[in-house]
């Protein structure tokens, strides 16, 4: 009889790949709306500088060409700047520890999701279990005291052992991702295993969360530090 967990392992892969492509077209619609939103205020400003413009020609009975090209140029130069900025705002790993625990999981998600190119694609089926991990938690997140040690260590769990070991992961040169290291490992094998550790991370508070088990949620990530952070 094949082994029930492996199924259950697909199915919510699949599922998260489903809810992936959910938040993908999501996120889509609103870069496009900050886009148009900037755009309008491009357009905005030049209407407001010509209509100025031509506000000032009729009241002072003409403009000389010299001033009138400055009032162009002038509309054009905003236009272009307005266009263009402010930029589509992208997550950092530093604004994870600045969100608030309602907004944690969902902001961890995004910085995870704008990190997917440098990740070798043995990770995927790990950061899509990571998506589905988040998506559990946080509802229960929303619920914790923000200073209470439960939050704390949720906290340090995904703004700082999960950043960490990505980035240390994306500082080592491409050529050596695949090459074995003293531990017989190469780094692409040891970030897919930290990541798999980080999700069952993740559902282990999420589960202690659920049975308001705080102690063992104070347990999970001196677990991980010492598996993990210590080796590094």
């Amino acid at each position: 009889m094949p082994p029930a967990p492996v199924r259950v392992s697909q199915d919510l892969i699949r599922a998260a790949r489903r809810q992936r492509a959910a938040r993908l077209y999501n996120a889509r619609k609103e870069r496009w709306a900050f886009r148009l939103r900037r755009i309008r205020r491009a357009f905005l400003a030049l209407a407001g500088i010509w209509i100025v413009t031509l506000v000032a020609a009729l009241a002072l009975g003409g403009l000389s060409f010299m001033i009138s090209m400055l009032a162009v140029l002038l509309g054009i130069a905003v236009f272009m700047v307005l266009a263009i900025y402010p930029a589509t705002p992208r997550l950092h790993a530093g604004d994870l520890d600045k969100a608030s625990l309602p907004e944690l999981a969902g902001s961890t998600e995004l910085w995870l999701e704008g990190k997917r190119r440098a990740l070798p694609g043995a990770a995927v089926d790990a950061i899509d279990m990571i998506g589905v991990r988040l998506e559990q938690i946080a509802p229960q997140l929303a619920a914790l005291d923000e200073n209470g040690p439960a939050a704390r260590e949720v906290r340090k769990l995904l703004s700082e052992h999960l950043p960490g070991l990505i980035d240390s992961y994306t500082r080592i040169p491409a050529s050596l991702h695949g090459k074995l290291t003293a531990g017989g490992v190469t780094p692409s094998e040891q970030l897919v295993d930290g990541l798999c550790v980080i999700s069952d991370q993740i559902e282990a508070m999420s589960l202690d969360l659920s049975r308001n088990d705080l102690d063992a949620l104070a347990t999970r990530n001196r677990f991980l530090e010492s598996k993990y952070v210590d080796r590094d």
